[in-house]
């Protein structure tokens, strides 16, 4: 039942002083770890083990993902070139940020210098060249790719 359907529900399912009980016993967990019956567990005792727990819905895996773009949009507008790149080549470096993490995509120094530079085939090649490509080399193809041509796909970028 969603949590909204929850606050409208009658003295006959305390809802509110379930919440508070389940909190208050359970702690708050942004990360995982195993419970004291050997569970994956996140948030407020959420059983997300493979062996008999809830997981997520995909509703909640949109909400997190969700949240999480907007976070890797705002980390990647600290870049003074973001805001110039088109939307295709925007999409590249909030997804590296979203894979990788800020403090490896800063790494990429010679990819990043050529999106600054607005030389986006040097920054396609310097992609390439990395251990991310070695690792994930459609995934990277794919991105290079974009850089290069700023579409999403066959869709050129406005």
């Amino acid at each position: 039942m969603p949590l909204g359907e929850l606050s409208a529900m009658t003295d006959a399912y305390p809802a509110d002083i379930l919440l508070r009980a389940l909190k208050r016993e359970e702690g708050f967990s942004a990360y995982c770890y195993m419970c004291p019956a050997g569970a994956h567990s996140i948030g407020f005792g959420r059983n997300i083990d493979g062996n008999g727990g809830l997981g997520i819905t995909e509703a909640e895996g949109e909400m997190l993902l969700r949240n999480d773009v907007a976070r890797v949009f705002a980390e990647c507008a600290r870049y003074p070139w973001f805001d110039e790149l088109d939307p295709a080549r925007q999409a590249v470096v909030a997804q590296l940020a979203f894979q990788l993490g800020q403090t490896r995509l800063s790494g990429f120094v010679r990819m990043l210098a050529a999106l600054a530079a607005r030389d986006y085939q040097l920054a396609s090649m310097e992609l390439l060249d990395s251990r991310y490509a070695d690792q994930v080399p459609n995934r990277a193809g794919r991105l290079a790719s974009q850089l290069a041509h700023g579409t999403f796909g066959d869709t050129p970028a406005h």
